[in-house]
């Protein structure tokens, strides 16, 4: 699209400036409302839009519409709320009233090189700030951690597709490093010379991800394909070269996109020193942002007094503080359990814990825990002047067949289990 330093000597189709008249508007505000947390601190910038956003988008489901589905659910951790769809098909709409009215205004501009320019640096960073946010959590093993008491313990059938995505993903801490490495090469597009390689393997990254999120029901398919239109976006001018490329085995030049002129070299210094100091603000969020999920993980996932898989001893005579249907007892983290029944049903059960008395507080009775040497617990309980006991068996998951199975380079027969 730009491909001469005398840029106001190219004359644009107007077919090409319909388009990038819809793009620029369209595209620019669904950066602005769509913003997902890419750009560091511009949640207080965009506020006041999102919060005419979430005015106009439940009017317009009620009004104009006529949408049944709840369109006020405006951010869950689901990217897919019919809210987000609504607020899609209104800058959609924005975006084509917006392009009318800026063909009917300016019919005699030959091209639009310097805002293709800018509206490509506002891609770009988008694009990259926001997989580098994303390789960085995967980095920790913190964005799919891996599967824990519950989850081993958890039927196949009880997943749901995306648990089941999450769960595969979150096993391996290799896997999710090379992922993380690939999704932060992002960064390859915060650079004119590397970009056209950056966009490159941010299709590719965007793709995988558009495609889990497709067949595994994860509710981010909305971002997921804008990344991959974005990245495609970027590689429009180049769509050519990269055909000889790759299709028809000819060289190819693939040249940098013009940066405008500044007419006083302050103006450049300034474009300079705004791009590092961006970068530097994205750095320093990216290190606090680590740091507090870090605190956040240790201070709601701490594990319980208890941390453990256990057995409920069924040769004791009938019990009447804890169900005589239940099986096991899993505790993962402080506050809450898990027993599964005889039929392998779960119940999410409250517990509280007096680590000092050895104490401890489930199904409305308090019980004495004693920890034995061999990882038991014995559990003890005053009923009506009857001492009540029940031991719970320790079960080490690493008996599971999913944590003990090693990397093996050889492998006479397939262990597909």
């Amino acid at each position: 699209m730009i491909n001469s330093t005398n840029n106001t000597t190219i004359y644009w189709s107007f077919g090409k400036k319909i388009g990038f008249r819809f793009s620029f508007v369209f595209i620019l505000l669904f950066i602005v409302i769509c913003n997902n947390g890419s750009f560091p601190l511009f949640s207080f910038i965009n506020r006041p839009l999102i919060m005419l956003m979430h005015i106009c988008t439940p009017w317009f489901s009620k009004n104009i519409l006529k949408y049944q589905y709840d369109y006020s659910i405006f951010s869950n951790g689901s990217g897919d709320t019919s809210y987000d769809w609504v607020t899609l098909l209104i800058l959609v709409i924005i975006g084509v009233l917006g392009t009318i009215i800026w063909t009917l205004i300016d019919t005699k501009r030959n091209n639009y090189n310097k805002c293709y320019y800018w509206l490509t640096v506002f891609i770009r960073y988008y694009i990259a700030f926001m997989l580098i946010n994303y390789g960085v959590s995967k980095l920790m093993h913190a964005q799919m951690p891996p599967p824990g008491l519950t989850k081993l313990m958890q039927p196949l059938g009880e997943f749901s597709p995306m648990g089941l995505a999450w769960n595969f993903f979150g096993f391996s801490k290799g896997y999710n490093i090379f992922i993380g490495i690939v999704e932060v090469m992002a960064g390859l597009l915060l650079f004119r010379k590397t970009m056209v390689l950056g966009a490159l393997i941010t299709v590719a990254t965007s793709l995988n991800i558009m495609a889990i999120n497709y067949f595994y029901d994860v509710p981010v398919k909305l971002m997921s394909t804008a990344l991959v239109l974005l990245s495609v976006f970027l590689l429009l001018p180049y769509l050519k070269s990269l055909t000889d490329l790759f299709f028809k085995g000819e060289s190819s030049q693939l040249k940098q996109i013009n940066r405008p002129v500044f007419n006083r070299v302050w103006k450049k210094w300034v474009a300079s020193i705004c791009k590092v100091l961006v970068i530097m603000l994205f750095i320093s969020t990216q290190l606090f942002g680590v740091f507090n999920q870090k605190k956040i993980i240790a201070q709601y996932f701490k594990k319980s007094p208890l941390y453990g898989i256990y057995q409920i001893d069924t040769t004791s005579e009938k019990r009447v503080s804890i169900p005589n249907d239940w099986s096991f007892l899993i505790f993962e983290y402080e506050g809450n359990a898990r027993a599964r029944d005889n039929f392998y049903n779960v119940q999410r059960i409250g517990v509280g814990f007096n680590t000092s008395e050895n104490k401890m507080t489930l199904n409305n009775y308090t019980f004495d825990y004693k920890l034995e040497e061999n990882g038991d617990v014995l559990l003890k309980v005053k009923i009506k002047e009857r001492l009540e006991e029940i031991r719970l068996k320790k079960r080490d998951p690493k008996t599971f067949e999913l944590m003990n199975r090693g990397f093996n380079w050889i492998q006479e027969y397939p262990h597909n289990k």
